[in-house]
């Protein structure tokens, strides 16, 4: 077995471990169900949903407005980090800014999303993509700063053009860090859209969890939360396979 898959296996062995000690602890009375609920309830409860509730629909909002703020964050945050790393003076003059911008409370703002496009998916977006857009500018940014300048020289000496010293050499280059600030974008995406909907009640998995937890209804909560982790995890596996398409 190499190396991969034995962590692999250990990973998912202490995830299943760990939910049998929660199923065990709960059935038997040591934890209250009222507080946690079991997962294979928690899982059947998600199913049913599902199939007969409208779980299936709202997921399907959230999915669209987690796509369209990455989508939104990607292209406007590779555009202005690579702008920025170009033209050195406006980056250095607005790093400072980023970074206190990145670290400040923004989601605060969000009355006043609500107020200019209303309480639909539209606030949700527009505001989420800021906390995606910021990360993937300052990693993109310090991508094209920190590629070595010696890769630079041997494309020159190669004579090659600078579409394909961008293509064959920036691109692999920057792909790592700029990926990496992908990662980050969509965690903090995650966050913002399902804390939006939950606040706001704007249809989609947060307003549902919302629903649940005010009707004190622990297993739709918890069935609730297994769904938005199965969305972080294909989204963060895609945003994996994209980054191994473009460093070939």
């Amino acid at each position: 077995m190499s190396e991969s898959a034995r962590l692999t296996a250990w990973r998912l062995g202490i995830i299943f471990g760990a939910l049998l000690i929660v199923e065990a602890s709960v059935r038997a009375g040591w934890i209250s169900s009222f507080f946690l609920a079991a997962p294979t309830r928690a899982v059947a409860v998600l199913w049913q949903q599902l199939v007969y509730g409208d779980a299936l629909l709202l997921t399907g909002i959230t999915l669209f407005e987690i796509a369209a703020c990455l989508a939104i964050a990607t292209v406007f945050g590779v555009a202005a980090g690579f702008l920025l790393w170009r033209y050195k003076v406006v980056g250095t003059g607005y790093e400072m800014l980023l970074a206190a911008l990145f670290s400040s409370p923004v989601i605060l703002a969000y009355p006043i999303f609500l107020v200019t496009f209303g309480r639909t998916s539209a606030a949700v977006i527009a505001l989420s993509s800021l906390f995606g857009l910021i990360p993937i500018i300052i990693n993109t940014k310090g991508a094209f700063q920190n590629v070595n300048p010696i890769l630079l020289q041997v494309g020159a000496s190669m004579n090659l053009t600078r579409q394909q010293l961008f293509r064959h050499i920036l691109i692999p280059a920057v792909a790592p860090t700029i990926f990496s600030g992908f990662r980050l974008a969509l965690t903090y995406i995650l966050k913002s859209v399902l804390g939006l909907e939950y606040v706001a009640q704007v249809g989609g998995v947060g307003m549902w969890l919302s629903d649940a937890a005010f009707k004190f209804a622990v297993e739709e909560v918890y069935a609730g939360l297994f769904g938005t982790i199965t969305l972080s995890i294909l989204f963060l596996y895609l945003i994996n396979r994209s980054e191994g398409w473009f460093r070939r």
